[in-house]
């Protein structure tokens, strides 16, 4: 269940990433409190699930799954981003 939760904060990250680079994802323009938001999002969901991760698997197994979230979450935010941007283009 813990690594379910890092993969949506993770997921959650890389969405916040692509809102900071919106002309490049496809995306809707953000506003300046909608930038800060994605900042935030971008460095904090990351540690947040570093930090759940050791504090219930204990340090390496814990960093371990962290990184397994890494890749899996790079890789639904990728295809979501490319979902969205495929539908965009159907005419």
């Amino acid at each position: 269940m813990t690594f379910l939760f890092l993969v949506a904060l993770w997921l959650a990250g890389f969405m916040g990433h692509a809102a900071l680079w919106p002309m490049r994802y496809g995306l809707p323009a953000r506003g300046p409190t909608g930038q800060r938001l994605a900042r935030m999002m971008r460095l904090g969901l990351p540690l947040g699930a570093l930090g759940l991760a050791v504090g219930v698997q204990g340090p390496v197994m814990g960093l371990l799954s962290w990184f397994a979230a890494l890749s899996s979450g790079g890789l639904l935010a990728a295809s979501l981003l490319a979902l969205r941007s495929r539908q965009a283009n159907r005419p």
